[in-house]
């Protein structure tokens, strides 16, 4: 698949008018080119986010500059995913402001080689890829469900990678029962040998496990879409902390540029081959197939436990979780 030539995005755009767009780290790499082509689409609000506001000065105008007047306005905010506060603050900022939301592509991510802790004690790569795109997820719940149902049809876009395939299974969850997740997050387990192998690929396939779970949540009474989306292997900011000539290398002979694997997540959020697609995995621009695990009995196991974990540990984070999921999903 990393080879597949990519469709431009002309041959699969649909205007985005009078629609208001959410796009999480969309001031670098394939977050920024991604609002670039979405702006050009010509959203009413088009909304990125950053770790620090002011950074995304500098994206805003040219993402602006991208929209050539068709995009209404597009604004920089912040959002730290290694904070729970920083997103519940950010979606209690939305409501007062906003109050609506068509178009939410959780793009935002961090891949780390050593162990790291988030803010909220948790370790990080876990939160920032998987837990804090959840909780975004469901306090967004609310203000998607005013989107209009007119094609392009409302969709939650969850940016993976193709990494999960590397991920043979979840021991954790044999070995630690209810408290599996947990123990992931942890940072005894992840200092032993095994804690923080795979966990990158591991968070992401807690990606392309949410977004199926989540469409499987989703009334059918709402025409929300939720999809999961892997963009290839790019040049990103993604892989700045890998200090290795070999990974160079590699990166310069086979990755994507950042504006070609943009196209994937562009075509996730509007392609009209999409529109009555749930739950699915999408690559090169078209609709594929996950990983041996995630299509097995055990993965099903696996995500369904995923999903409960998930739930019940950002419920302690946020007591609005519950509420909206009772009332949002079924």
């Amino acid at each position: 698949m990393q080879y597949c030539p990519l469709p431009s995005v002309s041959s699969f755009a649909r205007p985005l008018t009078g629609r208001t767009v959410l796009l999480t780290g969309g001031n670098v790499g394939l977050g920024f080119e991604a609002a670039k082509h979405l702006a050009s689409l010509g959203p009413e609000r088009l909304i990125i986010t950053s770790r620090n506001a002011a950074r995304g000065a500098e994206a805003v105008k040219a993402i602006q500059a991208a929209g050539k007047g068709k995009v209404g306005s597009v604004e920089c905010w912040e959002i730290d995913q290694a904070q729970f506060g920083s997103v519940t603050a950010f979606a209690d900022r939305w409501a007062k402001e906003v109050g609506k939301l068509d178009l939410l592509v959780l793009n935002a991510g961090v891949a780390q080689l050593e162990y790291a802790q988030s803010q909220d004690g948790l370790e990080l790569m876990l939160q920032v890829n998987h837990l804090a795109p959840a909780l975004l997820t469901f306090r967004m719940l609310p203000f998607l469900s005013k989107a209009s149902p007119d094609p392009p049809t409302p969709r939650i876009v969850i940016v993976n990678s193709g990494t999960h395939h590397w991920v043979p299974g979840v021991q954790e969850v044999d070995e630690a029962g209810d408290g599996w997740l947990k123990l992931l997050a942890s940072k005894k387990y992840c200092q032993t040998e095994k804690g923080m192998m795979m966990r990158y690929p591991l968070t992401k396939l807690f990606n392309v496990m949410f977004a199926k779970s989540l469409s499987e949540h989703i009334p059918a009474s709402n025409p929300l879409i939720a999809n999961s989306v892997n963009p290839g292997f790019c040049r990103s900011s993604l892989g700045r902390n890998v200090r290795s000539w070999r990974f160079w290398f590699y990166t310069q002979l086979v990755a994507r540029t950042t504006e070609v694997g943009s196209r994937t997540l562009v075509h996730a959020a509007v392609g009209k081959d999409l529109d009555d697609m749930y739950g699915e995995y999408v690559e090169s621009c078209f609709v594929s197939s996950p990983s041996a695990l995630v299509r097995s009995r055990r993965g099903k196991m696996i995500r369904d436990k995923l999903w409960a974990q998930t739930i019940e540990l950002l419920s302690e984070v946020d007591p609005e979780v519950p509420r909206i999921i009772k009332q949002y999903l079924e």
